[in-house]
C-alpha cells in the first residue's frame, strides 16, 4: 500500500470535498499496515501548517490520494511536508494536474521526483472521476533542512603569516621614531592666509564670472605683481627685444614699448601721456 511498511510513521493529508466514510476506511487500512508499533496522523490540508508536528518525524506522507483528486498542493504547504518528513522520507501525491504538481515538488525542495504515472484506482474510484488521475512520488533529501556541509572544491582559507607586523608597544627594546623628526623645514612653514582664500562658487582659487567677494581683484593684483617682477628680472633670450615690436615674441614683456638701446632704462615721455584730442 503506497510502499508503506510496518512500524512506520505516516501522515495522511486530505482536503475537502472528501467522503467521510471512505476516509475512515482508508485510515483504518493504514493503521493495519503500520501495526501497533507504527503511527498514522490525519490532517486537513488547511490546518497542516498550524498543527506543529515534530520536524523529521514521518517516514511517509500521503497527499490527495482520495477522490476527487483535485487538490493542488501549494509550495508553502509542501515546505511544511518537507519539514515533517525524515531525511530520505517519501511523499506520494495523486492529482489531475501532473505538470503543475511536478513543478511545485521541485520548487518545494524534493528530489527524485518521478514521472507521472496512471494512479491505480479501484473500480469504485474510477466511476467517480471523469479525467485521468496521475500519481507522483518523491523523496526528501538525505539531510536536514538548514544543515551545512563543506564543498569538495572549496579552497582552504589562507593562513596569515605568523608574527607579521607583530609589534609589542610595551616592549622597552622597541625604539619608535619621534614624530617631530619626520617633519621637514617646509612642513613647518605657515602658509600665507591669502593663498588659502577660494571662491565660494567654484571651490577653487579662481574667481567666478560675477565675482563680488573681491577674489578677482586680489588675483588681478597678484597677476600684475608677477608681471612686474617678470619685467624686472627679464633677460632676453633672443637679444632683439630692444629693436621694437617687430622683433619681439608674443610673450615678450616689452611688447608695445618703443625701441630702446641695450641696457637703457626705458622711460615714456610726458607728452605721450597727454590726450591729443
Amino acid at each position: 500500500m503506497f510502499g508503506i511498511k510496518a512500524s512506520q510513521h505516516v501522515l495522511m493529508v486530505w482536503s475537502s470535498p472528501v467522503n467521510a466514510e471512505e476516509l475512515q476506511t482508508f485510515v483504518g487500512d493504514l493503521k493495519s499496515t503500520v501495526g501497533d508499533e507504527g503511527k498514522v496522523a490525519v490532517e486537513n490540508a488547511d490546518m497542516l501548517t498550524s498543527s506543529n508536528h515534530t520536524a523529521s518525524s514521518f517516514d511517509h506522507v500521503l497527499v490527495g490520494v482520495l477522490p476527487p483528486f483535485t487538490f493542488q498542493c501549494p509550495v508553502d504547504l509542501l515546505g511544511e511536508v518537507l519539514r515533517t518528513l525524515k531525511p530520505k522520507g517519501s511523499l506520494t501525491m495523486r492529482t489531475t494536474d501532473a505538470a503543475s504538481t511536478q513543478s511545485n515538488l521541485k520548487l518545494g525542495g524534493f528530489t527524485s521526483v518521478s514521472e507521472p504515472r496512471n494512479a491505480n484506482l479501484t473500480d469504485e474510484q474510477k466511476r467517480d472521476v471523469t479525467v485521468p488521475v496521475f500519481e507522483v512520488t518523491c523523496l526528501k533529501p538525505d539531510f536536514e533542512v538548514g544543515s551545512a556541509m563543506k564543498l569538495s572544491f572549496a579552497k582552504p582559507a589562507a593562513k596569515a603569516p605568523a608574527n607579521t607586523w607583530n609589534i609589542d608597544l610595551n616592549d622597552d627594546d622597541v625604539d619608535l621614531a619621534d614624530p617631530d623628526d619626520l617633519l621637514t623645514e617646509e612642513d613647518l612653514i605657515r602658509p600665507d592666509p591669502t593663498s588659502l582664500k577660494v571662491c565660494g562658487t567654484t571651490g577653487k582659487r579662481k574667481a567666478c564670472k560675477n565675482c563680488v567677494c573681491g577674489l578677482k581683484e586680489e588675483l588681478d593684483a597678484e597677476d600684475m605683481k608677477n608681471k612686474e617682477a617678470t619685467k624686472k628680472d627679464f633677460k632676453s633670450s633672443c637679444g632683439s627685444c630692444y629693436l621694437g615690436d617687430a622683433f619681439r615674441c608674443a610673450s615678450c614683456p616689452y611688447l608695445g614699448m618703443p625701441a630702446f638701446k641695450p641696457g637703457e632704462k626705458v622711460k615714456l615721455e610726458e607728452k605721450t601721456l597727454q590726450d591729443s584730442t
